[in-house]
């Protein structure tokens, strides 16, 4: 618009010089003034124009607090690589056909589990299997993703109720006159500081201090690492692609870092503290207040905790804004993993895999 203005600018300065010797006469006085004032009444038309209507009003999209990870995308040649990896160059990591034949000595087949016939072994790993990206089959391969990763959520979901217990007992001997041992009150102290909640303001705790539902949790973690097999998932088990900027932290340089940027993927020591360090985010960064108040308004009226639901609010998750919860959304809904939200740890001893098995 502001070329269009100019350009008329430029033809009324031209038009205004025109034939001023002709002035003389009182015919071409009317004819001047005429013109003068046909070009007047356009100028002000085409400002009128360009306020009402100007030409650049888009707003830029806010930039996301968490950006999205680029994942390398693993070539047929890099699957081939790493299947033809001698055990040697593997670091001690799991396979897959480790993995399958563990799980299949123990019966654990998420059918059973998602039925309800069968609850989900204490089995952790501390790593995905080195080789996942060769499986072929994809259905194949979401299994095996589901079924490392659901036990260490439902792992650390346990945790935090049993915490959330702990505090309500707490808070009820206070409420009440009781008073509660030191070494509680020093464990109380470090739990608002670790949430960053004022002392002794338990609702606000409470809130911050949940779970998160296995299916957002394994939707998100099958979105970021790309079903386990980004480069960040492989080498350093991190799942949700958490940026960090501390020199003390574990991580990796992410490959296309542009010149003077300082940031790296943070790297752990196990999928444990990946997933921990993932819902410490959610339940503490600014930008997921919205997710913990959908969360608590749930509590409150007493219902399930829907990980569907609690996925609209992740907008600020991505730069993808509203197409990254429409990505996890149908993560969820392709496959059903609403389902995931119902099952539970057996009361069997825990088993650690850390390396191959023999």
């Amino acid at each position: 618009m502001r070329v269009k203005i100019a350009s008329h600018m430029r033809a009324a300065l031209l038009l205004t010089t025109f034939d001023f010797h002709m002035a003389a006469t009182p015919q071409n006085n009317r004819f001047h003034h005429m013109l003068l004032g046909l070009v007047g009444t356009s100028f002000f038309v085409l400002l009128g124009m360009h306020v009402l209507n100007p030409s650049n009003t888009v707003s830029k999209a806010p930039k996301a607090v968490l950006k999205p990870v680029e994942h390398k995308k693993l070539s047929k040649a890099d699957m081939d690589a790493i299947a033809g990896e001698s055990p040697s160059s593997l670091n001690g990591r799991l396979t897959v056909n480790d993995l399958n034949q563990t799980f299949n000595k123990i019966g654990y087949e998420l059918d059973p589990v998602l039925k309800g016939t069968s609850d989900v072994p204490r089995v952790f790993l501390t790593s995905l299997p080195i080789d996942l990206a060769k499986i072929k089959q994809s259905e194949e391969r979401k299994s095996l993703f589901f079924r490392t990763l659901l036990p260490l959520v439902l792992k650390i979901n346990e945790e935090l109720h049993e915490k959330r217990a702990k505090v309500w007992r707490f808070r009820h001997r206070l409420n009440i006159g009781l008073d509660i041992a030191g070494k509680d009150r020093i464990w109380l102290s470090g739990l608002f500081k670790r949430y960053r909640v004022e002392q002794g303001n338990f609702d606000a705790l409470l809130q911050k201090m949940d779970v998160v539902p296995p299916s957002l949790a394994l939707a998100q973690a099958a979105e970021e690492s790309g079903w386990g097999t980004s480069r960040f998932a492989r080498e350093g088990n991190a799942l949700f692609g958490q940026w960090t900027f501390n020199p003390k932290d574990k991580g990796i340089v992410p490959q296309g870092r542009d010149q003077g940027k300082s940031h790296r993927i943070k790297a752990f020591d196990s999928l444990a503290d990946s997933l921990r360090a993932y819902v410490h985010n959610l339940n503490t960064h600014k930008a997921y207040l919205g997710l913990r108040k959908k969360r608590a308004a749930m509590r409150t009226s007493h219902q399930e905790l829907s990980g569907y639901d609690l996925a609209r609010t992740l907008d600020k998750y991505s730069e993808r804004g509203e197409h990254y919860v429409t990505s996890l959304h149908s993560i969820m809904s392709q496959n059903e993993l609403g389902r995931f939200d119902q099952t539970a740890l057996d009361g069997g001893e825990a088993t650690i895999l850390k390396g191959p098995l023999i």
